[in-house]
């Protein structure tokens, strides 16, 4: 009879614990290589928000509390909700560190010490909740790291876009008319700062994964570096748009065969171009 009862007990103790696995595979979600560069673009961006927030807190604090805004409207539900299944008190904690860096900004002007150790803070959230939401072979892929490129480009002409009081509709109407001028008129500097300082994170990464051999790649360097001329010298919006149609997205695609369509428009979350690619080993 004891034995009886210790078989039972082992199988009861066997069969909790399947479930239990059964039920972390249904809800860890596996992310493709497109789901993983396009949260870890997220990532980057909110990095490049909290220090464009903290770099303009001396001199301009409206300018910064803008910057601290802009990473409330990164992370969206699903992103939130995802984390959730990953890893609950992560979830909980992005939320509260997040909200807590933004109300920073809410009453007067913060010293520069408190808004350094909360963007800190927001920083060394972000990186566990990309460990847990990424897998390592995402995140040292050099497709995964490729699309990150693009989508920074892409998130890039949206904030210089924006910057020029542009609407995505009004693309064809304001080009033809900015493109008669060399310089146009920026009339948010918060999102011209975003552009700036995106641009110049796309070129870091590019210049971390480009390969070597390659007859594109300085040639990508150089045209990454031309975009980044156009919108630090404030040129027309279609300008900056052509590089990336004619040099950028269709070298990218040839370097790293990410089978990205060009799109008409350049909006969609930040992407200027779609992808094909499901997963990238």
């Amino acid at each position: 009879m004891n034995r009886i009862l210790g078989f039972s007990i082992l199988g009861f103790i066997l069969l909790v614990a399947f479930y239990s696995n059964a039920n972390y595979f249904v809800f860890a979600h596996t992310f493709s290589g497109d789901e993983s560069a396009s949260f870890l673009t997220t990532a980057e961006m909110m990095k490049i928000e909290s220090q464009l927030a903290q770099k303009d807190l001396a001199s301009n604090t409206t300018t910064a509390k803008e910057h601290a805004q802009h990473t409330t409207e990164l992370i969206k539900a699903n992103d939130t909700k995802e984390i959730d299944e990953r890893n609950p008190r992560l979830a909980t904690e992005l939320n509260t560190t997040l909200s807590d860096f933004v109300k920073t900004f809410d009453s007067g002007k913060p010293s520069e010490s408190t808004v350094k150790d909360k963007a800190g803070n927001l920083d060394d959230v972000m990186a566990e909740v990309v460990s847990a939401r990424i897998d390592k072979q995402q995140l040292d892929n050099v497709t995964v790291k490729s699309l990150v490129v693009n989508n920074l480009v892409g998130e890039t002409l949206e904030h210089y876009n924006s910057s020029l009081g542009m609407s995505e509709a009004s693309h064809d109407k304001n080009n033809t008319s900015s493109s008669n001028s060399n310089e146009t008129k920026i009339l948010d500097q918060a999102d011209y700062e975003s552009a700036q300082g995106t641009v110049t994170r796309a070129i870091d990464l590019y210049n971390e994964i480009k390969p070597s051999g390659n007859a594109n790649s300085t040639e990508l360097v150089n045209a990454l570096n031309s975009l980044k001329e156009k919108i630090d010298s404030k040129s027309p919006f279609d300008q900056a748009d052509k590089i990336v149609d004619d040099k950028i997205t269709p070298m990218l695609n040839d370097m790293f065969k990410l089978k990205m369509a060009v799109e008409e428009d350049h909006g969609g979350e930040g992407q200027h171009a779609s992808s094909g690619n499901d997963t990238h080993k």
